[in-house]
């Protein structure tokens, strides 16, 4: 299932993205998913909240994803406390 790797990447990148800002919590995280991308939407969501909770980071972020054209997974953005 490449869907729980890629959360994990998503997830790492976030921790990244926190850090270079200080930030304590991530809040929010939309992401787009081409609908050609072959990424299984709700493994993925899934994968990403069984993940978040095992950073303090993370634990309470919601994910919103928008399915859309293409095949890219595209990080839109993410809100931080």
């Amino acid at each position: 299932m490449h869907e729980l790797s890629l959360a994990q990447g998503l997830l790492s990148q976030l921790q990244a993205l926190a850090k270079e800002h200080g930030a304590e919590k991530i809040v929010l995280v939309r992401v787009s998913i081409g609908a050609q991308s072959g990424i299984v939407i709700d493994s993925f969501v899934f994968g990403f909240n069984a993940i978040k909770t095992t950073l303090a980071l993370s634990r309470d972020a919601v994910l919103e994803i928008s399915e859309v054209e293409g095949s890219d997974l595209i990080l839109m953005q993410v809100e931080m406390e």
